[in-house]
């Protein structure tokens, strides 16, 4: 058992969120999240807080006491990722996912306010328009700041657990057929947005604007979908390319 994982098990055993022990340690939240991951390492006074937060000695924190061939493969040949680590890596991208899916859905959307007319207000569409605009831009650049404690992940082979990795594989084949439904859905709405609706012609120009705006707002909507599926899908072959160990 490495250093992250002792942490991560003894906090959960004392009933302590991640928030919890960071506010006695007096330090982030996204700290222990590295520590808990083997992405990083506290300094030696957090180590000697640590051991009387959970009353263990020094030791049994520093030292491991798993030196089997798993402990080799994850220093030498890559990353040993348990069950509650993928399950937080797998939190962390969805939520991730999330983000970057509606920034650009609500980017496509507001384009349907460039059409928008209403005599009163002349300037309203482009103001809605700007203001969805900007709140797309602020999702993405909100994940820019937010410190990623899962980057080796990123950068190194993954070893699971036969077992563990045989249950994420298995939950994901049951979602598999109602991803690759709405990632059609998302195309063939992309497509109807963009391609059909702006072939259709009107005489009125007011009904034509209309339609244009329904279907930008399906072209958005098929973007978000599209993204968070497809994203979905490549941060869950992270898990299911690890080598079982």
């Amino acid at each position: 058992m490495t250093f992250g994982e002792k942490i991560y098990k003894l906090r959960k055993e004392n009933g302590l969120s991640q928030e919890d022990l960071a506010d006695k340690l007096k330090v982030s939240r996204q700290s222990i999240s590295k520590w808990e991951t083997d992405c990083g390492y506290p300094e030696t006074e957090k180590i000697i807080k640590l051991a009387k937060i959970f009353n263990v000695t020094i030791d049994y924190l520093l030292v491991d006491d798993n030196t089997s061939i798993l402990e080799n493969k994850e220093t030498k040949d890559g990353l040993y990722v348990n069950r509650e680590k993928i399950e937080e890596f797998l939190l962390y991208e969805n939520k991730k996912t999330l983000k970057i899916s509606l920034a650009f859905g609500i980017f496509v959307s507001s384009l349907a306010f460039s059409y928008l007319d209403i005599s009163k207000f002349n300037d309203l569409g482009i103001l809605i328009f700007m203001l969805l605009f900007i709140i797309s831009i602020c999702l993405l650049i909100s994940i820019k700041f937010v410190d990623n404690p899962y980057k080796e992940i990123y950068k190194q082979k993954l070893f699971a657990d036969k077992t563990v990795k045989n249950e994420f594989i298995v939950s994901y084949n049951e979602k598999k057929k109602r991803n690759h439904f709405f990632a059609i859905l998302g195309t063939f709405l992309i497509c109807f947005g963009f391609l059909f609706i702006p072939l259709l012609s009107f005489e009125n120009t007011r009904l034509e604007n209309i339609f244009l705006e329904i279907g930008m707002i399906i072209a958005g909507i098929g973007t978000f979908l599209i993204i968070y599926f497809f994203r979905s899908k490549k941060v869950m072959n992270y898990i299911i390319n690890s080598e079982e160990c």
